[in-house]
């Protein structure tokens, strides 16, 4: 089985519709702190900040797979989003083998491709988008 691909808009409006799913942030601490993060009122906050990796090294987070099962159950649907849809994927993929069926990846992530003037936020993703979101 395979991770589906989901649109931010798309995204969004599954997370608003059905009640057995769940936004996974995978951005680490300090993203949710200065870049931002995915206001989940209109879904009921079924969010859960849970980094794929942790600075200063960015390695694995020991702890990503207790806290997704101790919190997730096994029959809901997980939207994964990141800064631009790299580590989502990676920990979708990582879901399934936890045995998730219905994992998908929010494509260009929170902040999307780098503009002319190397700026997030304004070409694609979940900000540029014009969804829900504030600063922490």
């Amino acid at each position: 089985m395979n991770i589906k691909l989901a649109t931010p808009k798309d995204a969004f409006e599954m997370l608003k519709n059905q009640k057995n799913s769940f936004l996974v942030d995978v951005r680490t601490n300090e993203e949710f702190n200065f870049v931002g993060m995915v206001d989940a009122s209109q879904f009921e906050n079924r969010i859960l900040l849970n980094p794929w990796q942790v600075l200063p090294q960015m390695q694995l987070n020991p702890n990503f797979s207790n806290n997704l099962t101790s919190q997730i159950p096994l029959d809901a649907t997980l939207f994964f989003l990141c800064k631009t849809g790299g580590r989502s994927a990676q920990s979708a993929e990582f879901a399934l083998g936890l045995g998730y069926q219905n994992c998908y990846n929010v494509v260009n992530g929170f902040e999307g491709d780098l503009n002319d003037n190397s700026q997030r936020g304004t070409i694609n993703g979940w900000k540029a988008s014009n969804l829900p979101w504030r600063q922490r």
